[in-house]
């Protein structure tokens, strides 16, 4: 028994064929362009971000190597980092530059050899008779042939007739190991 469609169930169809071919559409075909294009653009965005991350490495790099240069052309060569061991050197230093000092003390702490770069750390205190003979000899230390940092550095002045100045503080002496000692465990 076959009936014939009415013009309105004929719309119907065309209407449902239409919606079924939009749908297909999208989701065979607008959908997943959409999102592999949000993807590449993505990607895109992430390889520009790397190319600024290089090109600032680079120019970095760029301006070290400038300042390595001019470094370097200027006529006395930089100071270096002295090899590991290097406690009779420093010894000597310290010595010849705390002579001129009324009394001095120093105390040795552990040396910190975990890493390439060695940390030895010296506490020290030392009084001289005006505060820029002190200042003296902490210049001195500062610029001393050896790498070092003053550390907590306390300048008290005394009171009285015997207008001493004292100085105390730490000194860290850093040295160059090759090959770092494992912590113990």
């Amino acid at each position: 028994m076959r009936r014939q469609l009415t013009t309105r169930e004929w719309m119907l169809l065309a209407l449902l064929g239409v919606i079924l071919l939009a749908s297909g559409y999208m989701l065979l075909f607008y959908m997943p362009m959409t999102a592999e294009r949000d993807r590449c653009l993505g990607e895109a965005e992430s390889c520009r971000a790397e190319i600024e991350a290089a090109q600032l490495r680079l120019e970095e790099k760029r301006r070290m190597e400038r300042e390595l240069e001019a470094l370097f052309s200027a006529g006395e060569p930089p100071r270096s980092i002295a090899d590991y061991d290097n406690l009779q050197p420093v010894m000597f230093e310290l010595n010849s530059i705390l002579a001129s000092t009324q009394d001095y003390s120093l105390s040795f702490s552990t040396v910190d050899a975990s890493q390439a770069i060695v940390r030895r750390s010296i506490s020290m205190s030392f009084t001289t008779g005006t505060y820029e003979s002190a200042k003296t000899v902490l210049q001195q230390l500062h610029d001393s042939a050896f790498r070092c940092m003053l550390d907590s550095v306390n300048v008290s002045v005394g009171q009285g007739e015997q207008d001493a100045v004292s100085v105390s503080g730490n000194i860290v002496f850093f040295e160059y190991q090759a090959e770092p000692k494992a912590p113990a465990a």
